[in-house]
């Protein structure tokens, strides 16, 4: 297993395949493992980095998640970055992975070539949501969400769970925006992607397009199938599209 220190965090990660690197980023309370089977299906056209934000999966668990905790892991996947010599690489980053892809691409433009960014909440987390997703954990450790936790993390998932939750209702109280208001600095172009069926985020197509509307060379896809998040819901459909994308970009 390969880990990359960063401060106090040793942070799990793995690559496999050939071709330009494709970074792939799970959601929160989630793992690499969460997509393990598209990162395969990719890995035929890419070379593949999977990784385990702050805290989750494989990655060292610690009592209390950093205050700023986007900027936290931006830090790290620039080092990792560093480290594996990419100079270019695409970014496909699922719910509260795609939220620290378009970090990234704010903060290391010269590296990003290309971002996917799907199922995420938007620009803003309110207190009240961040509360409502911690009470609606608490309810779903009871209704069988125990066992993918416990999948994703080891036997010590609750305390990812919660140490989690508690980060998001204090970046809330702290931060008025996930990306700090720096959205149109981004210059690479971007794929944004959400089911309007997605059963975690109300009015997503609404969130995302003014996501959308501040990056100059943005695209949205919108489907009313699917559910949260729409990559791993809609595979094949999703598959395609990530490679219709990449082609483009990549002039394949």
């Amino acid at each position: 297993m390969s880990y990359i220190s960063y401060e106090d965090y040793e942070i799990y990660y793995e690559v496999f395949g050939e071709g330009e690197p494709l970074l792939m980023i799970h959601g929160n309370t989630a793992s690499s493992k969460m997509l393990k089977e598209e990162a395969i299906y990719y890995s035929n056209y890419y070379k593949i980095i999977l990784v385990d934000m702050i805290g989750h999966g494989k990655s060292k668990k610690i009592d209390v998640f950093p205050k700023d905790y986007w900027i936290a892991n931006t830090k790290v996947l620039s080092k990792l970055c560093n480290k594996l010599k990419l100079n270019k690489i695409n970014i496909l980053g699922t719910s509260g992975g795609a939220i620290l892809a378009l970090n990234f691409a704010i903060n290391r433009p010269e590296i990003v070539n290309k971002v996917i960014a799907d199922s995420f909440i938007g620009e803003k987390l309110t207190i009240q949501e961040a509360q409502k997703i911690k009470e609606e954990r608490q309810i779903a450790k009871r209704n069988g969400a125990d066992k993918f936790w416990k999948y994703m993390h080891g036997e010590d998932w609750e305390k990812v769970v919660d140490t989690d939750s508690e980060m998001l209702i204090n970046y809330a109280r702290e931060f008025e925006n996930n990306f700090k208001n720096k959205l149109y600095k981004i210059s690479c172009p971007v794929l944004i992607t959400g089911s309007l069926k997605d059963n975690l985020i109300r009015d997503i197509d609404k969130r995302l397009t003014s996501v959308a509307k501040q990056i100059k060379t943005s695209f949205t896809i919108f489907t009313s199938e699917g559910d949260h998040p729409l990559m791993l819901s809609k595979k094949e459909f999703y598959r395609n599209l990530v490679n219709k994308f990449l082609k483009v970009t990549l002039n394949r």
